[in-house]
């Protein structure tokens, strides 16, 4: 697998707490500190893993359940450093600061990391494989440059949000859709995999909305600053709406084990997320909104028992 005028309680929260990340301190919770490490958003790539690999109906390497969530956690923390790396122990979000405290044990573990999923690849994955990975690997160099040439410009365009959405779906669900082809079976994996997408934006826009002070302040690109926080949220809850939208017309065309049961997944996903947006003020204290949203993305895990 980010609103109201003055300042965003989740701001003043991570401003309030700014101290409070030293050894002993909730931030050293055990759970808080797995969110910290993204650990959830690796754990969540897993669970589109699973369902993408039953979706097209296929049987996947036990490789590929171990490359997956840690090539998104090498992508996701060398973000996170590369962004601590530019604003230093004055980063107004708790992972970046996070990120540059213990800077000098995360480096190495994201190159050691970096050098695992490269052997991981050799051992477990075809030259079509390889090929893939090598592309999702300059895809991903390709939106670092450019969010890192956008600076502090803020974007109409998603630049951010989009790029992330399209590299997360692309990664989870790249491996067994080559591994499937595309040429049998019907339109409905297809539908999913939009639906996947879709959901991926509307986490990745709920958190801008959330961390939408923290950006300005940070100099960071973001879709709702280019946009405004109500112009967002409506784009926002749009796309959600076509979530569900979509999802009743494949219920209803296609009532079989498979998508009926990612339908209830993608159900009880939607409204997570919709939950962020409805009590902003309450999901924006303690960031619970990361919790709930990054959470809802473990829920295709439940794939795994079809």
């Amino acid at each position: 697998m980010r609103v109201e005028t003055g300042l965003n309680p989740s701001h003043r929260h991570s401003r309030d707490r700014a101290g409070r990340d030293e050894p002993g301190g909730d931030w050293l919770r055990f759970y808080d500190r797995l969110r910290l490490l993204s650990v959830d958003v690796a754990l969540a790539a897993l669970g589109g893993g699973v369902m993408a690999a039953r979706v097209v109906g296929v049987t996947m390497p036990r490789t590929f359940y171990l490359l997956l969530p840690l090539s998104v956690w090498v992508v996701y923390t060398l973000d996170h450093l590369l962004d601590a790396r530019r604003m230093g122990a004055a980063a107004h979000t708790p992972r970046h600061r996070f990120h540059f405290r213990y800077r000098a044990f995360l480096w190495p573990a994201c190159t050691a990391g970096a050098v695992l999923c490269a052997l991981l690849a050799f051992w477990g994955l075809s030259w079509l494989g390889l090929a893939f990975g090598a592309g999702m690997c300059g895809l991903v160099l390709l939106h670092l440059l450019l969010v890192k040439a956008a600076g502090s410009l803020a974007s109409p365009l998603l630049a951010k949000e989009l790029g992330v959405g399209v590299i997360f779906t692309a990664g989870v669900w790249g491996l067994p859709l080559l591994r499937h082809g595309w040429a049998r079976g019907a339109d409905w994996p297809l539908a999913i995999l939009i639906q996947y997408f879709l959901l991926a934006m509307v986490n990745l826009l709920t958190f801008s909305l959330a961390e939408a002070h923290a950006d300005a302040a940070d100099h960071q690109t973001s879709f709702v600053l280019g946009v405004g926080p109500r112009a967002a949220t409506a784009v926002t809850w749009a796309i959600l709406a076509a979530t569900i939208a979509l999802g009743i017309g494949v219920a209803i065309a296609w009532p079989t084990p498979v998508p009926l049961v990612s339908e209830g997944v993608f159900a009880a996903m939607s409204f997570m997320l919709a939950s962020i947006l409805l009590w902003p003020r309450w999901m924006h204290a303690h960031e619970r909104y990361r919790a709930i949203g990054d959470g809802a993305f473990l829920l295709p895990l439940l794939l795994a028992l079809v």
